[in-house]
């Protein structure tokens, strides 16, 4: 599932009632869901389909929220599901509106009957958990994301019937169409948290089953018992029960992108604004317990120049061709400790390859400045992949930055030169002024080249075939 769902947020369902509260309030609400079935109206001619104008969806769109589009009257549960003719007015909303996603009931609720084929059966009805319905579904919700072209969730509905024994668990169930159709899930905590008092299935249980990664959305409304039952009747307050049920699963929802309240349009009147801001404020502290929003993956062009930019000297360092990534606390401490392992690998190959030019600087300078000459090469020095092309960098690099240090530049000259005869296989000629035996002599004694090791100029072969040979080939006089 490649879809990452944003924060947005604590919210409410939009109802007009509740207008000028979304309006004046935006510190409090700060997701507005919008059931366009709710703010639509359909004439009375047969064939008729709901509509609303474009002045009530910019009205609307004006508020100072995000929105989410929900959803109440093409659930996606059923053989007869509506994909063409009413969903026309749910699109217009969702293109002014721009969810990031859109969400609807796991439910049926038009059925066949004997005066026709597609019978409005007055109230969402629960699908038969099974594997049929379970590929039915899927096949639902792929057409639903295809004909919005959003990424979609479906509703964990509220079910009064005792489960069946060829169904499955409720929470198996949701997990196997949310996996089958590769979609979100609006997770209603109030409708399972019914179930469960209902004497249905424990809510701990339908959690427990549950891919929460896929949880994009919460659902949270007041309870009531009536006919004999408790009943999902967005009816006013959040039971603390249910409040703190949702304070333990909020932390495990990683995808978590907003909570919403949900009040019935004829209840919110007896509900009262301070009371429903009262409930927005529970959001908020239960929204405070949600996950941090998951860091976008980077492309691997992105992340390597993520590298490039701390592991190169800057010279070599690449503009930026991608959004470039934040640099955390963590990765600070992580980039000094590549820096110190690669410096490390670094001033560990110019040790042993330039044996005795690392031991005639540390005769010269001593440890502290020796070190901090290897640090100003490699901090102005890209590295090298190979040991001797790193120890040859360093010998060009101080070409350019001579020391006034008896016999380091032959000594320089003359380890090169063998590390170029051993690395291409080839016979290197190299001059050099002073006496090359009694330098090497002078530095494995701990002491600086003694002057009486000066010598008329001559050039040493240097070669490897058959085995490693050095010869003076030619040789002048002193004058």
């Amino acid at each position: 599932m490649a879809f990452r769902t944003p924060r947005l947020g604590p919210g409410a369902i939009y109802l007009r009632s509740l207008d000028g509260l979304f309006r004046s309030h935006p510190d409090l609400i700060k997701v507005a869901e919008i059931e366009p079935q709710a703010l639509s109206t359909k004439g009375t001619e047969p064939g008729s389909l709901p509509r609303s104008g474009p002045v009530e969806r910019q009205r609307v769109a004006a508020l100072p929220q995000r929105f989410l589009v929900h959803g109440v009257g093409y659930p996606v549960g059923g053989t007869i599901c509506d994909q063409e003719r009413h969903l026309g007015e749910f699109q217009r909303w969702a293109e002014v509106l721009s969810p990031p996603w859109t969400s609807e009931h796991l439910s049926i609720l038009h059925v066949r009957g004997d005066a026709g084929p597609d019978r409005h059966c007055g109230f969402l009805m629960p699908p038969l958990q099974t594997d049929a319905q379970v590929k039915l579904a899927a096949r639902n919700i792929r057409q639903r994301t295809v004909v919005t072209g959003l990424p979609f969730a479906f509703e964990t509905g509220v079910n009064y019937f005792a489960r069946r024994d060829c169904e499955m668990p409720d929470g198996e169930f949701f997990a196997a169409v949310a996996e089958a159709s590769d979609c979100g899930i609006l997770l209603d905590l109030t409708n399972l948290w019914v179930n469960d008092r209902n004497g249905r299935t424990k809510i701990g249980d339908v959690l427990a089953r549950l891919p929460l990664e896929r949880v994009w959305e919460v659902h949270l409304a007041g309870i009531e018992f009536a006919h004999g039952h408790w009943l999902d009747a967005h009816s006013g307050a959040i039971d603390p029960e249910l409040a703190g049920i949702a304070a333990e699963i909020i932390p495990a929802l990683p995808n978590l992108g907003a909570i919403i309240f949900e009040a019935a349009p004829d209840r919110v009147s007896r509900f009262g604004p301070t009371a429903f801001l009262h409930e927005m404020e529970t959001l908020h502290r239960l929204w405070a317990a949600a996950p941090a929003a998951a860091e976008p993956a980077p492309s691997p062009e992105a992340w390597e120049e993520f590298i490039a930019g701390r592991m190169l000297a800057p010279g070599d360092r690449p503009g930026p061709a991608v959004a470039p990534l934040q640099i955390r606390p963590e990765d600070a401490r992580s980039f000094a400790l590549y820096a110190t392992l690669a410096a490390s690998f670094r001033s560990g190959a110019i040790a042993e390859l330039f044996e005795n030019t690392t031991r005639l600087l540390l005769l010269a300078l001593g440890e502290h400045a020796l070190r901090d000459l290897i640090e100003r090469y490699i901090s102005v020095t890209p590295p090298a992949a190979f040991p001797t092309d790193e120890v040859l960098s360093f010998r060009r690099f101080m070409d350019l930055n001579p020391l006034p240090i008896p016999g380091l530049d032959e000594i320089l000259r003359f380890e090169s030169a063998l590390i170029e005869a051993g690395a291409n296989d080839a016979v290197i000629q190299v001059p050099v002024s002073r006496n090359i035996d009694a330098m090497l002599a002078d530095i494995a004694a701990g002491r600086l080249p003694r002057p009486s090791s000066e010598r008329s100029p001559v050039i040493l072969e240097i070669g490897v075939d058959p085995v490693p040979s050095i010869r003076i080939l030619e040789e002048q006089p002193a004058a």
